[in-house]
Formats: structure tokens, C-alpha cells, sequence
């Protein structure tokens, strides 16, 4: 079994340029992922010239070459709760920008060359208990009747037409969502930016920065010989996520970073996997501590991950609790061998909101996808790119909402073991209640 990820078969991530021959940039993009990426291809196409990006690793190795490939648009919160929290308007627009990411994602990825394995045969949300299939019914009912065409409810009687198993209520299948094959999208959005004359660096540190007159002075570490430079610079954004070091402690102080495991089968049968999750929908569930999981784009493996550990583990130790996760939910793969098991950060805020905007005068940010990152992150990458060109009517929605803090939190998640307890018993308790 590989301790790297699966997506990395056929898409390992790559480094860019290794060394600067120039210490001047009119944007400087620290994180080479989705958001980076996505901001990096919409200031380029708006015709910014001297558009950098900066990684310590190599290009998109953290969570957008990590994840499981899923794609959709769904907030983890209602119309209602978002109006408590931030007031009508901007919760109407938050929700906007949830409900766009979608469709631009799916835009963004036509000006691609390189394919991505795009799947949108739909997702299904799988109900935990009797309770949560009710939920779902509720949230389809207050949608608008041209949306709720895009979704049907299941019974549990009708859930083995989506999905083989026993464990669940029932479910919503919602149309038009889907997968893609991770690596290969962070991938081939580098090689948009790079054709749009993008320069990439990898293998470089943000240290931090200080403002120099009308701009930025951002200090750079070399990974590897610790040699560091100074990169002058208009604008700088900050589009690292979960991967928020101690050299970003405002970012830190409201994000919090969570380690989730995947695994990858080895190969199948195909007929046994199209029975157990028909059409390779992606599937995810309602409990606290989630299950989410999919086919290979080949349709021949079962890609299976969650939160099988909440205290800083290994990827050995995650695909144990996986392994009986997956068991639990499919009977018929006992026994069957592990390829790949893998982890890599998301970040969660406090109000499972993700957040963009202006730090201070020139520094930006977009943070905490809350495990739904791939339309979304690439979607508020094009939306800050348009704040940080200073476009009319960008400060609205998710970009310029109100990021809370945790007081007395320095961005190492102490709470996380007690939490992830508590979710547990909590999943435990509604099970038997129901």
C-alpha cells in the first residue's frame, strides 16, 4: 500500500520555477492550489502583466491534488442561519456565491487543454437517520421549483436504486453534480496560468511581508539551502488554507486546519462497483463525523475517505479506521486490498463559512473551503482577483464577510480530539434515538 495519493498515479504534482531573476511583480500569489491558481488565470486574462506564484511545495501538492475529487455548491448552513450571522443581504449573497461556484467552475474548466476526467452523473447525499432525510426534504422545499427539479428525495426503500447499502435513511440525489480527477485539474489549471505568461515558483517559503510605500515587500525562504530574497510587490494574495503557518497569524487565529484521510481498493470488478454505487456519483452523508466516497474515473476502485482520526496521525493509521469505515458501509469489500491511503489538510472556520478579503492595505486572502473546495475555491480565486483589481460591486457576499476569530486559539487545534469525541457520540446518540 502507497502512503502517497492515488490521484498522483497518473497527475504527480511538479515543481515550477526554481530560482527568481527578478525581485519586482505586480501581484504576488502565495499557494499554488485552486484558489492561487484560479486568481492567478482571472488577473492574467484581465491583462495583469508580471502575475507570480509562490509555493513551498511543489504545484498543488497540498489539498487540491489530496482530496476526493468532488464536485458541488452546497453550503453547510441555511438562508436563515446566514441571516442571523451576517443580515439579510449578505446572506443572500453568500448564498449567491455558493449557488455560482458551480457553474463558473464548470466554465473555468471548458478553457482548459488538459482533460480532468469531468463525471456529472450527480451526487447523493446520503441520510444518516430518519431525522436528517427530513432535513433534506425541508431544505428541497424552500429552494425555488426550478431548482428543486434538480433534486429528488429517496425513501429508504428506494435508496439501493443510488446506492447498495443498508446503513442509510434514505437520500437526495442531486443532478448536474459530480467528480473530477483532482490532479489532473490542479494541473491543467497551472498550465492555463503558465500560457497566459504566469510565472510559478516552487520550492519557496512566504516568511511575511511589510508594506513599502504604495506597495509590499514579501520575504521568500528557499526550502531547501534556506537562502531567502525580498520580492517587491503591488498586491499580494494569500490563498494557502489549511497549510496557514505561524508567518500568517491572522489567518491562523480563524482557521482551523483538519487532517482527512482517503483510501484507494485496488481493482474491482466492474460490474460489482456499478452495483454498489451506480454511475460513479460522488456520495457523502449527513453524519457529524461525514463519510464521502466515489469510483476511480476508470470506475474499477472505490475511493473512500472521512475523518477516521482527529489527533495528528499517520496515513497507515487513518486507512485502518477508513478500512472498517468502508466495510461498515459495503459488506462485500472484506477483505479486499488497499492501493493508496493518503491525508492532507482542509480548514474549517468557526462558522463553517469560507471567508475572503482585504487583510490590510494590498494583502488578501480567501480561507477555510470546510471540506468543499474544488468549485469553490476556484470560483473565490476569480472573485478576489476581481477585488484585488479594485472592480465595482466585488466587496459583497463571502468576499469581505465578517471572518470570526477563536479567542484563545493560536492555529494549533488542541480541542480537536474532544470535539471529534463528542461528534462521535453525537452520531452515536441520534442513531439509537431514531
Amino acid at each position: 500500500m502507497k502512503t502517497t495519493p492515488f490521484w498522483w498515479e497518473e497527475a504527480e504534482p511538479q515543481h515550477g520555477e526554481r530560482s527568481f531573476d527578478k525581485t519586482t511583480c505586480t501581484a504576488l500569489i502565495i499557494g499554488s492550489g485552486y484558489t492561487g491558481l484560479s486568481a492567478a488565470i482571472t488577473l492574467a486574462e484581465a491583462g495583469l502583466t508580471e502575475v507570480v506564484v509562490v509555493d513551498a511545495m511543489r504545484i498543488g501538492e497540498g489539498a487540491s491534488s489530496r482530496n476526493g475529487g468532488m464536485i458541488g455548491n452546497s453550503a453547510k448552513f441555511t438562508l436563515a442561519q446566514a441571516s442571523k450571522r451576517y443580515g439579510e443581504k449578505r446572506a443572500s449573497e453568500i448564498m449567491d456565491d455558493y449557488g455560482s461556484s458551480m457553474s463558473f467552475m464548470i466554465q473555468r474548466a471548458a478553457t482548459l487543454s488538459d482533460p480532468i476526467d469531468l463525471n456529472l452523473s450527480g451526487a447523493v447525499v446520503a441520510a444518516y437517520t430518519r431525522k436528517d432525510l427530513t432535513k433534506l426534504r425541508e431544505m428541497r422545499g424552500r429552494l425555488a421549483s426550478e431548482n428543486q427539479k434538480n433534486m429528488d428525495i429517496l425513501e429508504q426503500d428506494k435508496v439501493h436504486s443510488v446506492l447498495k447499502t443498508d446503513i442509510y435513511r434514505g437520500a437526495m440525489v442531486i443532478h448536474g453534480q459530480g467528480t473530477i480527477h483532482p490532479g489532473k485539474y490542479v494541473q491543467a489549471l497551472a498550465r492555463r496560468a503558465v500560457d497566459l505568461g504566469v510565472r510559478i515558483f516552487t520550492g519557496w517559503r512566504f516568511l511575511g511581508a511589510r508594506q513599502d510605500g504604495q506597495g509590499h515587500v514579501a520575504r521568500l525562504q528557499n526550502v531547501e539551502n534556506r537562502d531567502s530574497i525580498e520580492i517587491h510587490t503591488d498586491r499580494i494574495l494569500l490563498g494557502v488554507n489549511g497549510y496557514a503557518g505561524p508567518e500568517t497569524p491572522w489567518l491562523r487565529k480563524r482557521s482551523i486546519p483538519v487532517q482527512s484521510y482517503m483510501i484507494a481498493t485496488e481493482e474491482m470488478p466492474f460490474d460489482l462497483l456499478e452495483r454498489l454505487i451506480p454511475q460513479n456519483r460522488a456520495v457523502f452523508d449527513t453524519k457529524r463525523v461525514l463519510y464521502y466516497f466515489r469510483r476511480s474515473p476508470d470506475g474499477k476502485r472505490i475511493l473512500f475517505g472521512g475523518r477516521a482520526r482527529f489527533r495528528t496521525s499517520t496515513a497507515e493509521q487513518g486507512a485502518e479506521g477508513l478500512r472498517g469505515f468502508m466495510e461498515h458501509t459495503f459488506p462485500e469489500t472484506r477483505g479486499v486490498a488497499l492501493s493508496h491511503a493518503w491525508l492532507g489538510n482542509v480548514s474549517f472556520a468557526l462558522d463553517f463559512c469560507t471567508h475572503g478579503g482585504r487583510m490590510s492595505d494590498g494583502i488578501y486572502y480567501v480561507s477555510c473551503c470546510n471540506g468543499n473546495g474544488i468549485s469553490g475555491q476556484t470560483y473565490l480565486g476569480h472573485r478576489i482577483a476581481e477585488h484585488m483589481l479594485g472592480r465595482p460591486n466585488t466587496d459583497r457576499g463571502i468576499i469581505g464577510s465578517r471572518f470570526p476569530r477563536l479567542y484563545f486559539y493560536n492555529g494549533k487545534p488542541w480541542f480537536l480530539p474532544i470535539i471529534g469525541t463528542g461528534y462521535r457520540l453525537l452520531d452515536k446518540a441520534a442513531r439509537w434515538l431514531d
